[in-house]
């Protein structure tokens, strides 16, 4: 195998350079991947704008590939096994800490050195992280479990139940995800808000009953429509980023005693008023990544509701770009006038 691969660094200034980099480090347990799919993250784009110095190791975390070399040992996997990578929790935990021995690998206090992310022809990770696909699901499904998986975390970790009216902040990835992983979990009502006309459309085809604009009010409004006044029972705040809005909009469209989980990365500290959600009891859940919940790892049930059918999440891919052309991939995801909602990477 060559001593190099082709992968994307920041230069510093938020450009992707493609280039010749050392081959990942095969660390003692890790399989070696060769990457075929990523998908660039609303917290990649994020990460352009606060980083001052090059990168010197490719990011990216929405990854499927196949498996060229497995450790010894290994019997659930074989090689040539197209996989997605749970590249941040289980693709790096030790198994055996405190967190490991209930599946929240994302908390391993031992983590196995992180040797780089999907914009890049290889990569090593545990076996544990690496989720084989089924025949029926292509190398753009395969990138598409992470976004998925981060809302069926969500919805599973804060107790979502069937016959639920669901609101969700937002129509980008998450936020779709969010409204499919609902809808398949049994929500009665779904209630979206999208800031751009085709985020509107797709919030429909992913099955949000009520879909309404970004205005300051119009969120509220409709959840407490949907639900005879009271507000929504479970509210997923999707958006994050440096801004606040959307997590108040959230905590307003809830019901007394409802839940508001908060999916989106805010970014910049927040300004917020904890006395009114402390009179409502509302329960006010933050939730990260994915793990084992009820016996089943967040990939698994990601992977069983893509692999239905019954969620069009593939539909969210919008653009997809070879990995030589990564800027323009990265410029089209963050100009929505480019109707950009999901891009891929090929690699």
């Amino acid at each position: 195998m060559a001593e190099t691969m082709r992968a994307a660094l920041d230069d510093g200034t938020g450009q992707y350079i493609v280039q010749d980099v050392p081959m990942p480090e095969m660390y003692e347990g890790a399989a070696m991947i060769r990457l075929h799919q990523t998908g660039i993250c609303g917290s990649d784009l994020h990460m352009t704008t606060t980083r001052t110095e090059a990168q010197t190791m490719a990011s990216g975390h929405e990854i499927a590939g196949e498996i060229l070399e497995l450790p010894k040992g290994e019997t659930n996997l074989k090689v040539g096994d197209r996989v997605a990578i749970e590249m941040i929790g289980s693709g790096r935990a030790c198994l055996k800490c405190h967190f490991c021995r209930y599946g929240q690998y994302k908390h391993c206090m031992d983590l196995a050195p992180d040797t780089g992310g999907g914009f890049a022809e290889y990569m090593t990770r545990k076996p544990a992280g690496l989720f084989k696909l089924p025949d029926s699901m292509d190398w753009l499904d395969g990138a598409l479990v992470e976004p998925m998986a981060v809302s069926v975390h969500g919805l599973r970790y804060g107790r979502m139940q069937p016959d639920d009216v669901v609101g969700v902040v937002g129509s980008a990835t998450i936020g779709l995800s969010a409204i499919g992983a609902a809808k398949a979990f049994g929500a009665r009502t779904v209630i979206a808000s999208a800031r751009h006309p085709h985020q509107a459309e797709a919030a429909k085809r992913m099955g949000a009953d009520v879909v309404v604009g970004s205005e300051p009010g119009e969120f509220e409004a409709a959840c407490m429509e949907a639900s005879n006044g009271i507000g929504a029972d479970f509210v997923v705040e999707s958006v994050g980023g440096h801004q606040s809005e959307s997590f108040t909009q959230a905590i307003k469209a809830t019901r007394n005693q409802g839940t508001m989980l908060y999916l989106g990365g805010m970014k910049i500290p927040l300004e917020v008023d904890l006395f009114e959600p402390l009179i409502r009891e509302i329960r006010m859940q933050s939730v990260i990544c994915y793990g084992v919940i009820d016996g089943r790892h967040d990939y698994e049930v990601a992977l069983d509701l893509l692999e239905s059918g019954e969620i069009p999440y593939r539909e969210i891919v919008t653009h997809q770009v070879e990995l030589e052309n990564i800027q323009d991939g990265f410029d089209a995801a963050w100009d929505k006038t480019s109707g950009s909602i999901k891009v891929h990477v090929k690699i």
